[in-house]
């Protein structure tokens, strides 16, 4: 069936909003269709409406099983990418749905993309054509095996799975390929290597792990961590810089800084003054936890909560400013005395989980009030009462 036909793709436009199990219900009306086939194009279309908004513009592009839409990178972490790798002839091991091949392929001389799923590969090609992206060839099979058999490139870059789907992974040893082993063959055949990794993996070991890392780039979207770029030179043998980058629709913000510094950083520690200050999650997960108030000469309210404070407002935070309105006791009935039904609860180094503690609280989600349930420099558990600061 041609997925690409005008009527399927007209219908499914106008179904966009619809559940698949209700046009499940629909399929005897149109019998010469795969209808599993067409809810596939739908569940793909709604996933990429916000995760690939240029590709959904595009009625020629195919969607894999919603598995692959899930997996595959964003539109803006994918263009990120083609920010560190730009230029020169690459191959992409482990292409999955394109989405970052696409991205680097725009930067680059040439790109090689590699797949071993033989149906997802032919739709990528299907894709790429649709995208007039015409300087991809596609390799179906073992990326690894093909590049032993390619004469030197540019650039490498690969993002290796979990063994299992259901494996929580913390170290590279547990992802197909091995990147360690297969160090050495890469150094073999690019002089730079981009690795991909799922947010998950402990950094500090990683830089253990790896050899050359020249660069770690930790990048959150909507100020939720989506995943960490190692980028590997050959020859390299100095001291990584660590890129924490937040995007969002309205810009990108980046705070960059080396481990040494962090070791080295010198903080203060206050109890909360007119202003709380939370560093967006890249930053949290690079673990610049002291260089950040350092930088920016705020304040930690304890060794291992990570908000800071400062009496007067610094506007270029690289996070989210609040004004706190007060500290009180983790309990009910001090709020009830403030008035305070309903809030916005986030735990920060506080013994109880967000749920826990809103049901105790009888907190209801939502609204202008900030509650920030967290330990003082005192070791004292305390919730802190706030509002968004105006920008």
């Amino acid at each position: 069936m041609n997925l690409n036909r005008r009527e399927i793709q007209d219908f499914i436009d106008r179904h966009l909003k619809s559940k698949a199990a209700d046009l499940m219900l629909q399929a005897s009306k149109y019998p010469e269709w795969d209808m599993k086939s067409v809810v596939q194009q739908l569940l793909g279309k709604q996933l990429a409406q916000k995760k690939l908004p240029n590709w959904f513009q595009n009625k020629n592009v195919l969607y894999p099983a919603r598995l692959s839409m899930e997996q595959c990178s964003s539109e803006a972490t994918a263009k990120y990418k083609s920010s560190i790798i730009h230029s020169g002839k690459g191959i992409d091991l482990t292409g999955g749905f394109g989405v970052d091949a696409y991205y680097l392929a725009q930067k680059s001389d040439t790109l090689i993309y590699c797949e071993q799923n033989a149906d997802l590969a032919k739709m990528v090609t299907h894709n790429f054509k649709a995208l007039g992206q015409d300087n991809c060839s596609v390799y179906i099979g073992d990326g690894i095996h093909h590049l032993k058999e390619l004469e030197p490139l540019d650039w490498i870059y690969i993002d290796p799975a979990r063994r299992k789907e259901t494996q929580r992974v913390f170290r590279l040893q547990d992802c197909e390929p091995n990147i360690i082993d297969c160090e050495a063959l890469f150094f073999e055949k690019a002089r730079k290597i981009l690795i991909k990794t799922a947010p998950l993996l402990d950094i500090n070991q990683t830089l253990k792990d790896l050899a050359c890392v020249k660069e770690v780039h930790v990048v959150a979207l909507n100020n939720e961590c989506k995943e960490v770029l190692y980028l590997i030179e050959k020859g390299y043998n100095a001291e990584a810089d660590i890129h924490c980058i937040h995007l969002s629709k309205e810009n990108q913000k980046g705070f960059s800084f080396t481990i040494s510094e962090e070791q080295d950083a010198s903080i203060e520690y206050s109890k909360p003054l007119k202003y709380i200050y939370e560093a967006h999650s890249a930053i949290m997960k690079g673990g610049a936890f002291k260089s950040v108030a350092e930088r920016y000469q705020l304040k930690k309210l304890h060794q291992n909560t990570h908000l800071y404070t400062s009496d007067k407002k610094v506007s270029d935070f690289p996070g989210r400013s609040f004004i706190c309105e007060g500290e009180i006791g983790p309990n009910r009935k001090d709020l009830l005395k403030l008035g305070v039904y309903k809030a916005n609860l986030a735990c920060r180094n506080f013994p109880q989980k967000v749920e826990v503690l809103k049901k105790k609280l009888k907190l209801k989600d939502g609204g202008e009030n900030y509650i920030f349930a967290t330990t003082l420099k005192d070791g004292k558990p305390k919730l802190l009462l706030c509002k968004k600061a105006p920008q």
